[in-house]
């Protein structure tokens, strides 16, 4: 080391040694302090939000947008909404509910099964024997007068061969011959009457047995005709419960397609405080709904 040095070097540290302790009295605040500016990158991460955001919406019709360009709008406030599109999807879920409930309240009564069918009672055992009776015994008395008759003509006969024979007695015995006769032909008109009186309780009998058979013929075709109406009834009822089961489903099935596009209405609203730079529409699906784009100047917030 050079010797003229040396002097200097030892003057130095002695002066750093005096200023220290006014160095250690200053405070940090009264340092002066570098000057750094902020760039946008570091104004985004401070503040947690960006600077603009766009947001694409789907809507029905323009008047669901509930802003517009240069509008201001908070946080949490609603952009857009189909409010329209709810409103009927709403109507018409009511409407379907009601329909529904009707539906369900309905039940139709089953048919009544048909009562059964008396049976047609059966004919009394009939018997001819009275007149059958009443018939042998007209045939008894006419065998009886005729036989009458033949005595009576032999007698007369014998009568006419007698000599010096009384003309009175004669007429008296042809008179009782005529009044045989007479008896003959009551007891004919007797048996007659007893025959054709057998052969009108026979008709009458044919006839009533006609009429049971009838009747019996009329009483199967009323049981028959119960029977096929019920059926019929029945499988009425049967198409009636399958109609309504089947349009149960259906509205059960549009109450649910409903409820789903009721759910996918959902309310856009804004994430954050800001201005409205921008709407620009994109567009229609082939549903019919309109696309567009909201360009939203995010709100600084203060520190």
């Amino acid at each position: 080391m050079d010797a003229n040095l040396l002097p200097v070097g030892i003057a130095s540290l002695t002066a750093l040694a005096l200023a220290l302790p006014n160095l250690r009295a200053l405070s940090p605040k009264t340092l002066p302090q570098p000057a750094v500016a902020q760039s946008p990158i570091a104004q985004q991460d401070a503040t947690d939000s960006p600077r603009r955001l766009t947001v694409t919406v789907k809507v029905q019709e323009p008047q669901d947008l509930k802003v517009q360009e240069g509008s201001v709008v908070k946080k949490g406030q609603v952009i857009a909404a189909r409010d329209r599109e709810k409103q009927r999807l709403e109507s018409q879920k009511q409407q379907l509910t009601l329909s529904l409930q009707k539906l369900q309240s309905f039940t139709p009564f089953p048919p009544t099964p048909p009562q059964p069918v008396p049976a047609v009672k059966a004919l009394p055992p009939n018997s001819y024997l009275e007149h059958e009776a009443e018939g042998e015994k007209a045939k008894a008395a006419i065998s009886s007068v005729e036989s009458e008759i033949e005595t009576k003509k032999q007698e007369i006969a014998y009568l006419k061969q007698l000599p010096n024979l009384e003309p009175i007695i004669l007429e008296h015995e042809q008179a009782k011959l005529k009044e045989l006769k007479q008896k003959h032909t009551a007891a004919v008109r007797d048996y007659q009457l007893a025959v054709g009186k057998l052969q009108t309780a026979k008709n009458q009998r044919a006839y009533q047995e006609y009429q049971a058979s009838l009747e019996a013929a009329r009483r199967v075709e009323e049981v028959n005709q119960a029977r096929a109406s019920y059926e019929r009834q029945l499988a009425e009822y049967q198409q009636r419960l399958g109609e309504r089961e089947f349009q149960v489903a259906q509205i059960k099935t549009k109450l649910q397609e409903v409820e789903n596009a009721i759910a996918s209405l959902a309310t856009v609203k804004a994430p954050y405080s800001g201005r409205v730079r921008r709407i620009k529409w994109l567009g229609q699906s082939p549903d019919g709904s309109l696309s567009a784009e909201i360009t939203l100047m995010i709100a600084r917030e203060k520190r």
